[in-house]
């Protein structure tokens, strides 16, 4: 969903009062599709006809055929949620120690994000003295010892801000906490909305704060269901990252989007959905490119909860040859601990039944295997700053 601060106000409209209800978490309801399809005319034809056209991010050297190496690839697996309660944030912790887990997000204001935060800490010290039980299977993948990403997952969609009262009101709900994706859109898409701006930035500036004062240093950043996609608040991260010295955002630049999920499975509401944060992340790619890295593609906006062997390896297949590329997980436990104060401040969990699959795959010898075999390496968000990564010819 997202982009530049100057196209704020040029959305379609009947796309945008189409979006999911306000608390919805990234699927359009059914009865929505036809709305919402016929436009998509806005969106480049290249990138409509089958989700392979060029990156914006890197010349697209074309989809691999199964068995064929991928030429000097490496791929950071990145987690969102953590924090966001004790179920996803031992499953997370899991991915990392039992795993293949390279890169995590925390959401500063969830119910567990402390906790959690002293958990990373103390993985990171298990990590620098190779007492992780992956450490053997992160060799043979070329996964060198250092520490593994943790970035901030930005959010205004989920229970209350860090800043209290000195948060504005209309972008809230009834109940003061934060209102589903599709509200908060609309509300920010609102001319009066430019008033809020100023808050909205700060409110962003705590939750990275907060992670920056309990010793931690960001990575990088990334949005809670995408609002970093939001025009509005798009345009406020530069003087995040630049404040925060936060070198890496993600950019949901996803190739092949036709092919894993029209082409498998039909899942054309997953489709459909997952065009609109493409084209929010296009526009938010031309509004600024040099002002951050991002890896020159991601995989993950249309199968939150759904990732298995067979769609890693459609990912794999078109990642092209070279240079990094980002795969979003969200692993968790089985045992959801969810309590009752934190259903009512709005922490419910929609991927909950899904997560305990996702990790599997994390902890899967199949999954290394494929990697190897394939001659992909395990990366870090931050190697986009060494020029270490460099494309095949």
């Amino acid at each position: 969903m997202p982009p530049d601060a100057a196209g704020a106000h040029d959305v379609n409209p009947v796309l945008a009062r189409n979006l999911p209800s306000c608390n919805t978490f990234g699927v359009v309801p059914a009865g929505r599709i036809r709305y919402i399809l016929p436009h998509f005319a806005c969106l480049k034809r290249k990138s409509l006809s089958d989700g392979t056209g060029s990156s914006p991010n890197a010349h697209e050297p074309g989809a691999l055929a199964f068995g064929e190496d991928i030429v000097g690839l490496s791929i950071a697996l990145h987690a969102d949620d953590f924090g966001l309660n004790a179920a996803v944030t031992d499953g997370i912790l899991r991915g990392f120690r039992h795993g293949l887990l390279t890169s995590t997000s925390i959401l500063a204001n969830a119910p567990h994000s402390l906790p959690a935060l002293k958990a990373w800490q103390e993985l990171s010290r298990e990590q620098l003295r190779q007492l992780l039980p992956s450490a053997a299977l992160r060799r043979e993948l070329d996964d060198v010892r250092r520490t593994f990403d943790f970035g901030v997952h930005l959010n205004l969609t989920q229970g209350r801000p860090l800043t209290g009262e000195r948060y504005p009101a209309p972008l809230l709900d009834s109940e003061g906490r934060f209102p589903g994706v599709a509200c908060l859109f609309r509300r920010l898409r609102a001319r009066s909305a430019e008033q809020f701006i100023s808050a909205v930035h700060d409110e962003l500036a705590a939750q990275i704060g907060w992670v920056v004062d309990h010793g931690v240093s960001p990575t990088h950043l990334n949005g809670h269901q995408y609002i970093e996609l939001l025009p509005q608040v798009s345009s406020l991260l530069p003087k995040l990252l630049e404040r925060f010295s936060i070198p890496v955002r993600r950019l949901a630049l996803e190739p092949a989007l036709a092919r894993t999920t029209l082409w498998h499975g039909f899942r054309l509401r997953a489709w459909a959905l997952a065009l609109v944060k493409q084209y929010y992340a296009r526009r938010a790619y031309s509004s600024g490119r040099a002002s951050y890295a991002a890896p020159r593609a991601y995989f993950g906006t249309a199968h939150a909860g759904k990732i298995d062997i067979r769609i890693l390896d459609l990912f794999l297949k078109h990642a092209g040859q070279g240079g990094m590329i980002e795969i979003g997980v969200h692993p968790g436990c089985d045992e959801v601990r969810i309590r009752p104060h934190e259903l009512c401040e709005g922490w419910h969990d929609p991927l909950a039944s899904q997560r305990s699959s996702e990790l599997a795959l994390l902890e899967s010898p199949l999954l290394a295997e494929r990697l190897r075999s394939r001659g992909v390496k395990l990366g870090r968000l931050t190697d986009l700053l060494s020029g270490a990564l460099r494309r095949a010819a």
